[in-house]
């Protein structure tokens, strides 16, 4: 571990901050859970903020089935890129959360 936070020119302490950052935002986006998609429209989708995504999770209810195979294909579409664009909102989030983490982290370094 010296050898790794030696080359990176960080210390130890500085080092096992930032893995321990890392861990935590890797944990939150892999806890989220976002959606996109209409439940009226007879598609939703469901992911985490990972890009790609871990969890997805796509359900099709008879209503969507009943738009064809053209109408599904564009709700389909429509819905993940609805999740897509949410997930990207998590990760900015989950980003700040980890930046503001490391900034009082660092405080109690000194």
């Amino acid at each position: 571990m010296e050898q790794m936070a030696a080359a990176m020119g960080m210390s130890v302490q500085e080092y096992q901050l930032g893995i321990g950052a890392r861990t935590r935002m890797e944990k939150s986006l892999d806890d989220m859970r976002l959606s996109g998609g209409d439940a009226a429209r007879g598609v939703t989708v469901e992911r985490d903020a990972n890009t790609p995504a871990k969890h997805l999770v796509i359900n099709v209810t008879e209503d969507g089935k009943a738009l064809g195979k053209d109408g599904l294909e564009k709700e389909l579409i429509a819905a993940l890129k609805d999740s897509n664009v949410e997930a990207s909102k998590g990760r900015g989030q989950a980003q700040q959360e980890m930046m503001a983490y490391i900034g009082e982290e660092m405080k109690k370094m000194g």
